[in-house]
Parts: structure tokens; C-alpha cells; sequence
């Protein structure tokens, strides 16, 4: 009733030992359904219900690390910090996350990331660092 096929993304050396990857999708006949795990993903426009804003907040920032103060939590921050998030995790180095050449560990947003993420979100899709490291 369940068919699968399962893939062998690769081995890895993580932490000086062979490490192999794998990915499985299942496909249920009668309902003509696919079911897969970490290959696909639909990243919802708005924040989850959070159990502590501060990482989003704090990555909410326009520029990260900085001796600015903790932004307030609002809406607004929280959606940002839901968005850059987002980016982060979905690609290696988001386009407009730039470090900032004179100054070592700093991280500056610029203009478009909110695009980006208006792009990336409510679709269903294989994340970009997923698709460069499995397929």
C-alpha cells in the first residue's frame, strides 16, 4: 500500500568520522500521496507562537552583532527576525546579508532581504541548501 524509495545523499566527514545521509520518500497508492521529510518545505509568511522572541529579535537587527541596544519587541521586529531567519536557514549566505569589511564579525542586512523572503514564502519548496547538499 506504501511504496518507497530511498536515496544515499552521501557520506560526510563530520567530527573525523564517516557520516552517511540519507533521504526516503513514501508514496501512498491509494491516495496518491507523496510523503517526504526535510526535502520539501513551506515557510509560513508570519512567526510561529514563540515560547522567547530573542532570537528573533536579536536577528532582527539591521546589523548583527552590534553594541546597539536588544530591539523592543514589536510585531514588526518579530516579523523581521521571522524573515531574516528564514533566509538564513534556507541558503548558505542569503543575498543581503553582507559582512561588513572593517569591521570583523559584523553582519549588515541591506535593502531587499524582505523581497527575498516574500519570494521564498508560502510556496512549497526545496530549500536551496537542501537541494545543494542532497540532489
Amino acid at each position: 500500500e506504501i511504496q518507497y524509495e530511498t536515496l544515499t545523499a552521501g557520506t560526510f566527514n563530520i567530527g573525523g568520522s564517516p557520516l552517511t545521509f540519507y533521504e526516503t520518500a513514501f508514496f501512498h497508492v491509494l491516495s496518491k500521496t507523496m510523503i517526504v521529510t526535510d526535502s520539501l518545505a513551506q515557510v509560513q509568511p508570519t512567526p510561529p507562537p514563540l515560547n522567547d522572541p530573542d532570537p528573533l529579535l536579536y536577528i532582527s537587527k539591521k546589523s548583527n552583532p552590534t553594541l546597539d541596544g536588544f530591539p523592543e519587541d514589536t510585531p514588526a521586529a518579530r516579523q523581521a527576525g521571522w524573515e531574516k531567519t528564514t533566509l538564513l536557514v534556507s541558503y548558505f549566505f542569503p543575498e543581503h546579508e553582507e559582512l561588513d569589511p572593517e569591521k570583523l564579525g559584523i553582519v549588515t542586512w541591506t535593502d531587499g532581504w524582505h523581497d527575498n523572503f516574500s519570494f521564498l514564502s508560502g510556496r512549497l519548496l526545496v530549500p536551496p541548501v537542501v537541494r545543494t547538499l542532497i540532489y
